[in-house]
C-alpha cells in the first residue's frame, strides 16, 4: 500500500528549501532600540517624580521650622502666662509662664548625656510645687545644664533652697531619644537623689518622685536665679539640615537626567554608524 507523504511546511507559499522566518527573527536593531528608549524613559520619570518630590518635601520643611524658630524667639517678648493645664500644653508649647509655688529639692533628676558647647554633663530638673490658687501640682523646672565629672559616682551639687517663689521660663516636653528603650525603674523608696537617668518620661519620673506630675518641662529664663548654663533652642532639625537634603535629592535628579541623556545620544550614535 502506497504511503502518502506528510507535508510540514504549513506555508504552501514558501519555496521548498527555504526557512520560514521567525517572529524573533523579524525584529530589527531599530526596534530593540526603541523598546530600550521607552523603558529608560520611563524610568527616568519615574526617578525624577521621587528625587524631586522629596527635593520639594525638604524645602517646605525648612520653611516650617524657619518659621517654627522664628514663632520660638517671637515668644521672648509675650506676656508670661499662667500655668495652663495638661490638655493645653500642646497649644501652649514654648509660650512663657510665671509660675507661683516652692521647689522641692530632695527628688531632683540629673538628665545624663546632655551636651552644651561640646561638653557632656547634665540638665537639672527639679520639682516645682504649684501655689494652691495655681492648683496645687507639681511641674519639672529645668534649671540648666552643669557639667559632669569624670567619676561618674562624683554627681554636682545642686541644692536649691525651698521656700516660696516665683519662677518664669518656657514650656517645653522633655528632651527624647529618636528610638526609646524600656529601661526597668528603680524602687522608688532605694533611689539616692539626685538620681541620673537616661532619656526619662514624665510619667517615670512621677512614679520615682510619688507626685502626680503635669507632662511637661519648664526651661528656666536665663535672668532667673538658681540655674545653671541656659541657652534654650527649639528641639528640631535646623532649616540648614533640610536644606542640605533638598540639594542632595535635586543633585540626584540631575545626576539621573544627565546619564539619561548620555546614554540616548551613545545609542543614537552606534544606531547611525551601524546604518551606514
Amino acid at each position: 500500500m502506497p504511503l502518502k507523504s506528510m507535508n510540514t511546511n504549513h506555508n504552501s507559499d514558501a519555496p521548498d528549501g527555504e526557512p520560514k522566518a521567525s517572529p524573533a527573527a523579524s525584529k530589527t536593531p531599530q526596534d530593540s532600540g526603541t523598546k530600550h528608549l521607552v523603558w529608560s524613559t520611563l524610568l527616568l520619570a519615574a526617578g525624577l517624580a521621587v528625587f524631586l518630590s522629596a527635593g520639594f518635601w525638604q524645602l517646605n520643611r525648612a520653611a516650617e521650622k524657619r518659621a517654627f524658630i522664628t514663632s520660638f524667639n517671637d515668644a521672648t517678648q509675650t506676656p508670661a502666662l499662667s500655668a495652663p493645664a495638661d490638655s493645653n500644653a500642646g497649644e501652649m508649647l514654648y509660650r512663657r509662664f510665671s509660675l507661683r509655688g516652692t521647689y522641692l529639692p530632695k527628688r531632683q533628676v540629673l538628665l545624663d548625656n546632655m551636651v552644651s558647647d561640646g561638653e557632656v554633663g547634665y540638665q537639672v530638673l527639679t520639682p516645682f510645687r504649684l501655689d494652691a490658687e495655681l492648683g496645687g501640682q507639681v511641674v519639672l523646672v529645668n534649671r540648666g545644664w552643669v557639667k559632669g565629672s569624670a567619676d561618674r559616682r562624683q554627681l554636682p551639687n545642686i541644692g536649691v533652697a525651698n521656700n516660696a517663689r516665683e519662677v518664669r521660663g518656657r514650656l517645653a516636653y522633655l528632651p527624647a531619644p529618636g528610638i526609646r528603650l524600656d529601661t526597668p525603674l528603680p524602687e522608688a523608696s532605694s533611689v539616692n537623689w539626685p538620681l541620673p537617668m537616661t532619656w526619662p518620661t514624665a510619667a517615670q519620673i512621677s512614679t520615682l518622685i510619688q507626685e502626680p506630675l503635669l507632662e511637661w518641662q519648664l526651661l528656666l529664663d536665663d535672668d532667673q536665679p538658681d540655674g545653671y548654663r541656659r541657652n534654650w533652642q527649639p528641639d528640631i532639625m535646623r532649616p540648614q539640615t533640610h536644606l542640605g537634603y533638598a540639594v542632595q535629592w535635586f543633585s540626584f535628579a540631575a545626576l539621573a537626567l544627565i546619564i539619561y541623556t548620555l546614554l540616548h545620544f551613545r545609542n543614537a550614535r552606534k544606531r547611525r554608524e551601524r546604518n551606514t
